[in-house]
């Protein structure tokens, strides 16, 4: 029973491998989590410039005008390939 116990304890001693191994994927996790913080603010901070410009041209040019813009329809994306055209499935 004492060397079985020995073994046990020989086999699941934390070696610096064993430690390395496991500091590795909490590093990674880490590491994880701080690119999707960096992420978050980014796109916090492009929705605060746009409210900015926003806030901005409504102060400069009215809420009207600002308003009448936004409505305007946008032009029609041009196709990549004039020549090309997609056709539905048959």
């Amino acid at each position: 029973m004492i060397r079985w116990l020995a073994n046990w304890a020989s086999q699941h001693a934390p070696t610096p491998e064993k430690q390395a191994e496991r500091a590795l994927n909490n590093l990674r996790m880490e590491l994880f989590q701080a690119e999707q913080l960096v992420l978050d603010a980014q796109l916090r901070a492009d929705y605060y410039r746009a409210r900015l410009t926003f806030l901005e041209e409504v102060t400069r040019k009215g809420i009207e005008q600002v308003s009448d813009e936004r409505k305007a329809p946008l032009e029609p994306p041009q196709p990549l390939r004039p020549g090309l055209k997609l056709t539905a499935a048959q």
